[in-house]
This record gives structure tokens, sequence and C-alpha cells, in this order.
């Protein structure tokens, strides 16, 4: 603003201008508003040559290859995270594993997050964990040089870890694996594990570890927390997982009969009559909810099934201990549908019952309330109760096994993702919900992914020419339905790749060709490198199939049955094979020979002085006496002998009993024999003990503990009346050896 101040004066007064311009002064610049300022331009990294871009790629190679080995030939870091030097929990950490590449990012670089190591020292303290965990380490369990490491499995490599779950257990949680220098580990510590939120109400949270010493896995205890985790104080470790199954209601039932009302639910209550069974058991009251969006799904994709189907309950299951059937009927009270309130007798609401034929109506006179319907049945099983059309109630018990069925299924997809770069191609495959699809697809698009849609195989079924052809038969009516892929929690596929491309042999592919979906978990992928099978360079096409593993149903096996198809053209082939650009080495100049020798100057070489080395006199060989002699004595180290080693007298006390009569005549005090006495009396020790108590201290009192000790110690013996033992110890003596059992053998029978 001062320049432009300066400017309208210079135009209204010409004087001041010429005057003005003579001053020295330089006005600041204003940035905000500049006059004749241009601003740099930013400093843009010129793109990488060709021979940049081929040890980028083989970069790339190397880390996805040392990934999908876990990384064992790669130290991980070592950090140390604690609170007071920094800590993880203000920090967001993705729970999905990335698997695009749109520019020079690294294909697994979100993996490095999911693996941890830190080296606590004795202080311990709170560490983070990845996915938002937490691990609390008490002072004084490790060492300076200890450490401790948590990796998480990525989508891609769970089948490693999870363990074989029930069809109503699911897992909620990512698989953390721990593992320390220190083992066992010396105190308890406290890991935080968090989970994905589910619906509370019918179900509850278990958790399940297997240590890393053992091979099965075993339920752990836990603490749960507010904030969608559970606490687990152990003392090892091992791969833990967070898992949540329905929950069960259990009480007693006795032969005196019983009325139970349901804590689960306010509508269920059993009335057991008494001497209905003979001996008493326990029943489980379980709930398995089902959603209206499974409801209308089930419409959807069987109408023919579900047409006179209009409202049903949960599916309440009641399970005895023992199945058996009842002496006397049950009464058992069960919830109407939602929104359905009955005054009187209605016709069109049944209570279904799943016996080993398949649904059934519980054939019994109904009692309605407003929300209830309370019936008879002489065994327990799993009921619902469902709304039907007017007049079309034994069409439900077909409906019910449709909504059994799909209760826990929904719409899916099997997508595959392929990004082709120069010398790497990237294949994803991924199986999720329908819902995720287009969001799904989106987002790999913007890494540089290509969506491959997938084709659902049919097989051909055989014609029999041998079938006359019924030319008047009328046709029966049909409702088609568009084949659909229902997709369930724990379902996988077998996959194989076929055709013209192979996986690359550092994958897993070869390990497991299984495709695993999580439902509760956000992601659900195998990851490959993929290659041509030959080296020609034209179009190539590849397919992957997919089969379904574990599935009775004909439909539902045909409809999840597809292959995905790739169609990769020339020029990205021939890329591919092209060979990296090598800068060629210049060429040593050789050095021209000189014919003019004759002409050269000869310089004339200095030679190097040598230094002058003083000689001195040697020294006469009594002056170097004189100066080594010294007027310290020599110090004789004296080694008692071996018979009277910790060993030996061990062995002669349990030969010799008599104690306190051996330390008399090897001359020791009577207020010394006096105070072992009275020890052993008091202590309770055998006569040998106190022969080696008194052996032990005679020793410490000789100042000769060898020849002079040995014959003291014979002529005590001998005094005793011990002349073989004496003649025994004086031998071994002599042949600079200790006595042992075998030496006493032949002579002696020891005193028990």
């Amino acid at each position: 603003m001062e320049i432009l101040e300066c400017i309208d004066e210079r135009i209204k007064h010409h004087k001041e201008i010429a005057q003005d311009s003579c001053t020295d002064d330089v006005p600041p610049i204003n940035f905000l508003d500049p006059i004749n300022f241009t601003p740099r331009t930013p400093y843009r990294e010129p793109p990488p040559s060709r021979e940049d871009r081929g040890k980028i790629q083989r970069t790339y190679r190397w880390i996805f290859a040392t990934i999908s080995r876990e990384a064992t030939e790669i130290e991980p870091e070592v950090l140390d995270w604690s609170e007071s030097g920094g800590s993880m929990k203000n920090k967001e950490i993705s729970n999905s594993c990335s698997v695009a590449i749109g520019t020079n990012k690294d294909f697994m670089d979100d993996d490095a997050h999911l693996k941890v190591t830190y080296s606590p020292g004795k202080k311990g303290g709170n560490f983070g964990l990845p996915n938002g965990g937490k691990l609390i380490l008490p002072e004084g369990l490790f060492g300076k040089k200890d450490t401790i490491t948590c990796q998480v499995a990525s989508p891609s490599q769970r089948w490693k870890y999870y363990p074989t779950l029930p069809s109503y257990e699911h897992i909620t949680s990512e698989i953390y694996t721990l593992q320390s220098t220190m083992h066992p580990l010396k105190k308890s510590v406290i890991i935080q594990i968090p989970y994905y939120q589910i619906e509370t109400e019918h179900n509850e949270i278990n958790v399940k570890g297997k240590w890393s010493d053992e091979n099965e896995w075993v339920d752990v205890g836990f603490l749960k927390k507010e904030d969608c985790s559970v606490e687990l104080e152990v003392d090892r470790l091992g791969i833990f997982i967070v898992t949540f199954t329905p929950k069960k209601e259990i009480f007693d039932v006795t032969p005196q009969g019983c009325l139970y009302n349901a804590h689960i639910s306010r509508y269920i209550s059993v009335r057991f009559p008494k001497k209905a069974h003979d001996k008493p058991f326990q029943c489980a009251i379980q709930i398995n909810p089902i959603p209206s969006d499974k409801l209308q799904l089930a419409k959807e994709l069987s109408p023919g099934e579900t047409a006179d189907l209009i409202l049903a309950t949960e599916f309440i299951d009641l399970i005895p201990s023992t199945p058996c059937v009842f002496k006397r009927a049950v009464s058992v009270k069960l919830p109407l549908p939602t929104g359905v309130e009955v005054e009187e007798e209605n016709d069109d609401i049944a209570v279904l019952q799943k016996t080993e034929n398949g649904w059934e109506l519980v054939d019994s006179k109904y009692k309605f309330t407003r929300t209830t319907v309370t019936f008879d049945t002489k065994s327990l099983t799993k009921f619902c109760v469902m709304q039907s059309k007017p007049d079309r109630k034994k069409r439900l018990p077909p409906a019910a096994q449709v909504l059994e069925n799909r209760n826990n299924r929904e719409k899916g997809e099997i997508v595959a993702f392929l990004n082709l770069q120069e010398k790497l191609w990237f294949l994803v495959l991924e199986c999720m919900p329908q819902s995720k699809l287009e969001s799904r697809v989106k987002e790999m698009s913007e890494k540089g992914f290509k969506h491959v849609v997938k084709e659902i195989v049919k097989k051909d079924e055989g014609t029999n020419f041998f079938r006359r052809p019924q030319k008047f038969q009328q046709p029966t009516r049909q409702l088609q339905v568009p084949p659909t892929c229902e997709i369930n929690d724990g379902m996988k596929w077998e996959f194989s790749v076929v055709d013209d491309i192979k996986v690359n042999s550092e994958s897993n592919y070869m390990e497991n060709r299984e495709l695993h979906y999580f439902r509760y978990l956000p992601e659900s992928y195998r990851q490959f490198v993929i290659e041509p099978k030959t080296n020609e360079e034209r179009a190539i096409s590849g397919a992957i199939n997919l089969d379904p593993l574990g599935i009775e149903d004909k439909n539902l096996k045909e409809n999840c049955t597809c292959s995905i198809h790739i169609e990769i053209d020339e020029e990205t082939v021939k890329a591919y094979f092209k060979p990296e650009f090598v800068p060629e080495e210049p060429e040593p100049k050789k050095e021209k020979v000189n014919f003019d020798i004759l002409n050269t100057p000869v310089f004339k070489e200095d030679k190097p002085e040598v230094p002058v080395i003083q000689k001195f006199k040697p020294l006469p060989p009594t002056v170097m006496e004189r100066l080594m002699r010294t007027n310290r004595k020599p110090i004789i180290i004296e080694r008692e002998s071996k018979v009277l080693s910790g060993k030996s007298l061990r062995n002669l006390s349990k030969l010799v009993p008599e104690g306190l009569t051996l330390a008399v005549h090897l001359n020791l005090p009577d207020s010394t024999i006096t105070g072992l006495g009275f020890d052993a009396i008091s202590n309770g020790l055998s006569m040998a003990d106190v022969t080696y108590k008194i052996l032990l201290y005679w020793k410490r009192m000789c100042k000769d503990k060898k020849d002079g000790a040995v014959n003291s110690l014979t002529n005590a013996l001998r005094d005793m009346g011990r002349e073989e033992i004496a003649n025994i110890v004086f031998e071994r003596h002599r042949d600079n050896k200790e006595l042992s059992p075998d030496a006493f053998t032949p002579l002696f029978t020891p005193y028990q």
C-alpha cells in the first residue's frame, strides 16, 4: 500500500517525484498486493527415467514376495512408544488393507501398520496395537533387550490363522498374534482387543485363544469394555480372536414340574406338569431373530414357497438336555408376529415346529391373548409363529423351510480387480455383499484397478433322445427368478487360475486355494501376482474358476459357481516382456605408447635418508638378575587331599555313624562336641548327618589338609576299631582318588 500511495504522489507532483527518486530507502513489499512481483513457481520433480522405473518395478516385486512370506527375512523396526514418549491413542489406523496402486506408492504399503514391535525395557507401560488395540505391560517383566511383537492378519492371510468354528459362532474381530522373546512370562499382561459392533440383544461375546506352544483353540476369560473392546489378562501369548454366539437361557426342570417365565423375552414361558418326565434335566431357550430384510429377500428369491406368508416371529429354540417325548403335554407360550394383535381366535395364525421330517404345523388348540399364543406339545424343538393369507395355513411349512435356510444369507458378489502395470500384474479376488459392490468398484477404480465381471457357470443337462415329446401337455406355472449368488458367514470357494495366465510362484496360491467370506469383518479377499504362462508376445486370455464348498442345495451351488474371464491385449504383453533398458558402460580409454623415450629427460631420484639408530651396550647377566630378583617369598598353593573333599566325607559319614566318638578321637573341644550334639537333637538330624558336620568342622580347623590331616583321620579311625576303613582311606589318598561307595562295597555293608 505504501508503494501505491507513492505512485499517486508521483503522478500529482512531478517535482516531488524527482526528489524522491534520489533516496536510497526501499519500501517494504506487500505480497498480498504486489506490483511487478512474480512469485516463483514451485519445483516439480522430473519423471523417473526408464532405468529408474525398471528398478522401482523390481523393488515392488521383491516387497510383495517378501510380505507374502510373512516378512520372515526382514527384521521389524523396533519401536518404543510408551505413554511418556509417544502414544497411538489418538492415531487413526485403518482396519482394512489397501491393495491398490495408482502411482509409485507401494502395493502393500498399508500392511506396515499391521505389525508393531516394542522394546519396553524394565519400566513397562502402555503401548498401542494395530486397529486401536492396547497392550499394558507391568514393571519388571521384560529385560533391556527383550521385545514383544503384535501382528494383525491381513484379509489375504486370514486363512493361516482362523479357527474352525461351529455354524452358530461367528468371527467379529481381527486376528491378533502376539509373540515375545521371553518365554514363559513371569507376570500377567493385559491385552485390549477391539471388535466390530454386533446386535447384543440376542448375542453374546466370546474370546478364543490358541497358545503359542499348543494346537487347540480354547475359551479365554475376558472383561467386556464399553468401547467395543475386550480386556484379557493372560500370562501366555499366542493368537486371540473375538467371536459371538446366540444367547442361551438355561433353567432346571424336576419331575415335580415347573413354570418358567423367560428373562430373554417376557412373552415366552414354559409350563411342565408334574411327572412329565421321570428324571430331572435342563432346558435352554435361544432366540434367532428374522430381520425384515431377510423376510423380504426370501419372498423375492422364493416366491412360490412364500407366496402365502405375511409375517413371522423369531425362530425360538427350546432345547432339553436329553431329547425325549414327555408323558404329559407341556404348555408353551410364544409371542405373535410384530404388529399383530388378536382379540379372539384367528385361523390365519399358526405355530410351526421343526421335526425330523422338516417343518410341520403344531396339532393343538391355540389360546390367544393380544400379543401371545399358547399351545400344548409333547416334544420341545424349534418353533416359529407365522401369519398366512386367509385359509392358506397349510402352505406355511415350505415357507418356514425357505425362511430358515435364507435367514443367514444375503445377496453377494464375487468380483475380481485387475491392475496391469508394465512389469507387474496384480489380481484381487474378493467376496462382498451386493450392497457394497458399487462403492467398492468406484474405490478400486480410483486406485488404478479394473473391475472384471463374473459369469455364472451352468451345467448342461443331457438330453434324453428316447423321451417322447408331449404335444398336448398344458404348461405348468413357474415363477422365473434370475440366478442370484447368496452368501453367508463362513462360506468358502475353491478357485483355480487356468488358460494363458498363471500365479507367480512366490505367492501363496499353492499353499491355499480357498476364498473365505467373513460377513462381520470389513473385507474378505485374496491377492496374487499373475504372469503369462508362456513367453509368446500375443494377446492372452485366462479364467478364474470358483466352485463353492460344503453346499448341499443344488440351486444355491449352481448360482455360486462362477468363472471370471481375463483378457489382456497384445501391447500389454509386449510391454511385460520388453527387456529393461540398461545403459552401456563406457569403454576404458587406451593409453598411447610413447616412442620418444630417448628424448625424454632423465631425472635422478634422490635416495631417502636412512635414520640413524643409536646403539646401546647390552646389560650383563648379573645386572638383569639383580633387577628381576624379588624379596617376597614364593606362594605355594597346597590343595587338599581328594579323600577330604565334600563328596568323600559324605560317603565316609554313612559308614561311620558314631560321629561323637569320632570327634573325641579327632581331639575336638568338648564345647564343640556338646554344641554339635544339641544341634543334631533340635534339628532332628540323622547319625550320618552328625558325622558329616563333625568332619567338615574338623577339616576347617586343620592347617595341613593333605598328609597331616589324612594321618590324623586314619589314626582316629584305628583308635575306634575301624582298621579296614582306615586302610582304604590311606590307599585312596596314596592313589589320589576320592572315597566313592564302590571303594567300600567289597568289605562293608552300608548302615541303613
